[in-house]
């Protein structure tokens, strides 16, 4: 499986191989490393890193994943389809910006008919016990905001559409 991740604004590629049911090969950079995990929940987990054991939180939202490693957070965002096609100047004008889990809606900070930039912050969702911010993946003008605050909302549903 090749992964493609964004820390920094610098991409990193991992070829992860599975060489048991709990080990892998990783590979980064011209650098291979062996690796087991054992989960503790569908959160946590203990990876064993060439020797190495470190504690592991991840917490994610649609674009973005929270990793806690021994106690020391970082922020990283997955590389996913749109940015490729955004990379090509070839991605969509409208989209609709959807939630990953279920959560509630605690903050909108756009209106419809709104311009708003790359990045900008505009619906606060809480979910699993975090309030995440979730932002436009580009520069445009709200067409429609589904949540108002307060507002339970489900895997899948629509948050805001963009163009």
């Amino acid at each position: 499986m090749n992964i493609a991740l964004l820390f920094n604004n610098k991409e990193f590629n991992l070829k992860v191989q599975q060489q048991k049911d709990d080990c892998f090969r990783v590979s980064m950079d011209g650098n291979t490393y062996d690796a087991s995990l054992r989960f503790l929940s569908s959160e946590e987990f203990i990876i064993k890193l060439d020797g190495k054991v470190y504690d592991v939180i991840v917490h994610s939202n649609s674009r973005d994943y929270q990793v806690c490693i021994n106690g020391k957070c970082l922020f990283v965002k997955k590389k996913d389809a749109l940015q490729l096609l955004e990379k090509t100047g070839t991605g969509p004008k409208k989209q609709d910006i959807k939630t990953s889990m279920p959560g509630r809606v605690i903050e909108v900070l756009a209106r419809e008919g709104e311009k708003i930039k790359k990045n900008q912050a505009v619906v606060i969702l809480e979910a699993m016990k975090m309030q995440n911010e979730i932002k436009s993946p580009q520069d445009g003008t709200i067409l429609r905001i589904g949540p108002k605050p307060g507002d339970p909302v489900e895997a899948g549903a629509l948050l805001f559409t963009v163009e």
